[in-house]
């Protein structure tokens, strides 16, 4: 690895929030261009986000981010790594909190697109395990990757969204259908 790219890695290691994987739209608006841009919010903080779009400002640009179900954010454009523009919010810590507080409780719900927004980092998980149904089934799973409130299993029998299930000694929700298998999250005693 080149030595900019260790310096950027530990740049994006420090970050001051958590950064969540989204599929959002939005639209960002170029002030001194005039210009809007349709793109998609890759990744978001409290702090900022990653956008991808098909014309990019070049750096040290003002712009302003629309994001469907967010709202405007004023920020910074400070880098590019491959196609992801990195954008850093201009913002009060109020709005940063309510930003924060927004992107927790999407976390929390069960629609769809919510899926994509996650507040802990996951791990590739243990090969092999086994999940129980409500039914007492026992089902063969793999844990392709788990964090602290969710897994993503690989299994050929697909509880349906809702199901709880118990995996190891933990109890869980099915939340999701994927291409290999469903997303749970691990249900809380709080």
């Amino acid at each position: 690895m080149q030595a900019a790219e260790k310096a950027l890695q530990k740049t994006f290691e420090q970050r001051q929030f958590d950064r969540a994987k989204t599929a959002l739209n939005g639209k960002m608006f170029v002030p001194a261009e005039e210009r809007t841009v349709d793109c998609n919010v890759v990744d978001i903080s409290g702090g900022g986000a990653g956008i991808t779009c098909a014309e990019m400002p070049p750096l040290s640009t003002f712009v302003v981010l629309y994001i469907d179900e967010y709202g405007r954010f004023e920020a910074v454009m400070t880098r590019v790594v491959g196609e992801v523009l990195g954008l850093r919010f201009v913002c009060s810590d109020a709005k940063r909190k309510r930003l924060i507080d927004k992107l927790t409780k999407s976390v929390n719900s069960e629609p769809a697109e919510a899926a994509s927004l996650r507040r802990h980092r996951r791990v590739k998980g243990s090969p092999i395990s086994t999940f129980t149904r409500c039914s007492g089934d026992r089902v063969d799973c793999e844990i392709i990757d788990i964090s602290l409130t969710g897994a993503s299993l690989k299994t050929e029998i697909c509880p349906p969204n809702g199901e709880m299930i118990l995996i190891g000694q933990m109890a869980a929700r099915v939340i999701r259908q994927h291409e290999h298998g469903v997303g749970i999250v691990f249900a809380t005693t709080s």
